[in-house]
């Protein structure tokens, strides 16, 4: 797993299973906020396809914070507004680049990452199942 995958992972797992994992990173290592957990805006880039010129179709919300833990520091960016996620995860990305608790932020993402790509397949067969060959009508 690379330190980059987990702003993504860490939206798919159980809060309650993110916020165990931060108490117990808390408990045991010095933890300071640099920057609170604050909602914010960004604009999304799309490519032109026709003119291969890029524009900024909307904004999108997402919820960002700056940790640092044992003197390593962390940032989250979240998508929509989930201030204790932002912060959790930015707990989770200072703890990773210090090697702390290395094993059990893998465990707790890679097992979030199995179980959306279950569901991404499940699907993905409905969608499928749909499906109409006109060559047979």
């Amino acid at each position: 797993m690379e330190r980059e995958d987990i702003n993504y992972l860490s939206q798919l797992v159980n809060e309650n299973d993110l916020k165990t994992l931060y108490k117990k990173i808390k408990d045991n290592y010095e933890v300071n906020v640099l920057t609170p957990a604050c909602e914010q805006t960004l604009l999304v880039p799309v490519k032109d396809p026709i003119s291969d010129g890029s524009f900024y179709s909307g904004e999108v919300l997402v919820s960002s914070s700056i940790v640092e833990v044992d003197k390593e520091k962390g940032w989250s960016m979240i998508m929509d507004s989930n201030l204790k996620r932002s912060l959790y995860t930015a707990v989770l990305d200072a703890s990773f680049a210090k090697g702390i608790y290395i094993d059990e932020i893998e465990e707790l993402l890679c097992a979030a990452l199995a179980e959306d790509i279950k569901e991404k397949e499940y699907k993905y067969k409905q969608v499928n199942s749909t499906k109409v060959n006109f060559d047979l009508l």
